[in-house]
């Protein structure tokens, strides 16, 4: 197989993947019939809005304790709290967070606002609810809460924001938000008062509530949705028309979480307990619920339970698989994560050496160059024979041409006289087909491309502006293919020198990171064929 003809599958291979996924996400329906996708907009900072929609019921049984319906009524009342790397508004209803900002992380380049998260806005509700039960006796995400302020700053190291419920029965309960300078971590928990005449069983719950939103394109398709990750180490996502389909599970610890591009939401509950994990739809919403143990509250006695914790924050890959067992695989690389993982490592690795994602892309493009130089040498050596033989295979074209059988012995009779096996090159390139698109999915997925600029480009994340990398990308391509020897039958021809102005097409819309690479390796296989064929035919 010669480069023409894997350049030919991997256009039809990614049309067809790109096209495919696209079409799956235009066209997915949910239980009701209705589209699940809808356009996104992006957000600015700004207060909540008011909002009296209903959000679906999330029935989720521990036994037989149920979270109640879910139901949000926005007063207008909401504490803000500022850590160094979040923004969020607290709802004095039920202690939601409706909001969250990335402080880090501005919606574009160049851009005061910051990207926005959690959102309360009807068409892009996405939201983290928790409350106790039962729910007659303890506060839940219905119940009002007060404040001592409004607006809580980080000053120190942490931040502890406390919102108090008191009920008619006589118990208090003091809900903790806990913040930490340099983490995406909110820490939940509840300080229980228990100043009743009853003995009291109290559950703490989570849920993350959100429309389904497509976020991806079809040049970059990523997954939007659910996810979950159990005792058993088993990592699943949860599609949103699968939602309703999900039976309920336990797990000792383990975790659930909402995720998009760059960014993701996660309930992660204490690791030595038991707990109960369900997804729900309803009304065009979806819920991820998690209910905890119960926990007994003597009469006259008090309690803390939790705690509960919630990561509201990017897919920083250094960092996220410390927070939790299988957090990491939050990052989609899909089927070839077996791969994709040690290649992000290194990837990392090498920022930290050298202090830049550019340089880091290509100095880990030469480096899979060269492990793979002696499978690529032989390929382009198959290559460079089959290319010295094109003006005798040319000849016996002219000579046998009409007929194809005595044509075929001929040139079968060429080969092995001259020793050379048309296939040769085969194996040894579609061994690097799996590390391509591993580390294609690499660069897709890495949020610290996200606005980081390198030489011209302002945003390895984005496209192109100049659009300077995918014409290069694309005279690379034309050149590699005059290196091989033609195409016989003139209708490949044809496809074959129209294949680079389709990857132009292609990779103007692709990431700049993902654009760098490809050149890069173009580069690398130029020089290493030209050499090769110097060699071999002077």
């Amino acid at each position: 197989m010669n480069n023409q003809k894997l350049f030919l599958i991997i256009a039809i291979f990614l049309s067809i993947f790109l096209l495919s996924e696209q079409w799956d996400r235009q066209h997915a329906v949910d239980v009701n019939g209705d589209l699940l996708y809808q356009p996104k907009t992006e957000r600015t900072t700004s207060a909540p809005a008011k909002n009296d929609a209903n959000i679906p019921s999330a029935i989720v049984t521990n036994s037989t304790i149920d979270v109640p319906a879910t139901k949000i009524t926005n007063t207008g009342q909401f504490i803000t709290v500022s850590s160094d790397l979040l923004t969020v508004n607290i709802s004095n209803k039920g202690g939601t967070i409706t909001n969250a900002w990335l402080n880090d992380y501005p919606i574009e380049l160049g851009s005061e606002s910051h990207f926005q998260l959690l959102s309360d806005t009807p068409n892009e509700l996405f939201q983290a609810q928790s409350g106790l039960l039962p729910s007659e006796q303890m506060p839940t995400h219905h119940s009002m809460f007060s404040s001592t302020q409004t607006n809580y700053q980080m000053q120190g190291d942490s931040l502890v924001v406390p919102l108090v419920w008191k009920g008619d029965n006589g118990v208090v309960v003091t809900k903790n938000y806990h913040f930490t300078r340099g983490s995406y971590l909110v820490d939940i928990d509840y300080q229980v008062s228990n100043n009743s005449n009853n003995n009291i069983a109290i559950t703490s719950y989570t849920q993350l509530v959100r429309n389904a939103l497509d976020q991806s394109n079809m040049m970059m398709p990523t997954y939007t949705g659910g996810a979950k990750y159990d005792d058993q180490e088993v990592y699943e996502k949860i599609e949103f028309d699968e939602f309703n389909e999900q039976p309920e599970t336990t797990s000792k610890g383990g975790w659930s979480a909402m995720i998009q591009h760059y960014f993701f939401v996660a309930m992660i509950p204490e690791t030595q307990a038991t707990h109960n994990y369900s997804a729900k739809v309803n009304g065009g919403k979806y819920l991820l619920t998690v209910v905890n143990p119960a926990q007994n509250v003597a009469s006259g006695s008090s309690a803390t339970l939790g705690k509960n914790s919630l990561y509201i924050g990017p897919k920083e890959q250094a960092h996220i698989g410390n927070l939790a067992p299988g957090l990491d695989k939050t990052v989609d690389y899909g089927i070839l994560f077996i791969i994709a993982k040690p290649l992000s490592e290194v990837l990392n690795w090498l920022y930290a050496y050298v202090g830049s994602w550019g340089y880091a892309i290509l100095i880990l493009t030469l480096l899979i160059k060269l492990a793979f130089y002696k499978l690529s040498e032989k390929s382009y050596r198959s290559m460079a024979g089959m290319r010295k033989l094109s003006p005798r295979l040319t000849k016996l074209k002219e000579t046998y041409g009409d007929d194809k059988e005595k044509m075929g012995k001929k040139t079968m009779e060429l080969y092995r006289k001259e020793k050379i096996n048309p296939a040769a090159g085969c194996l040894p390139i579609l061994v690097q087909i799996p590390v391509f698109i591993s580390l294609y999915w690499v660069l897709l997925e890495m949020v610290e491309l996200r606005q980081t600029p390198f030489w011209y480009l302002l945003d390895l994340a984005a496209p192109d502006p100049f659009y300077i990398l995918p014409l290069i990308m694309g005279v690379s391509m034309f050149v590699q293919q005059k290196l091989n020897p033609p195409p016989p039958d003139p209708m490949q021809a044809k496809i074959m020198m129209a294949l680079p102005f389709i990857f132009t097409v292609f990779f103007l819309w692709f990431p700049s990171g993902l654009v760098l690479y490809w050149v890069a390796n173009n580069i690398l296989s130029i020089a290493q064929q030209w050499y090769i064929n110097k060699r071999i035919n002077g």
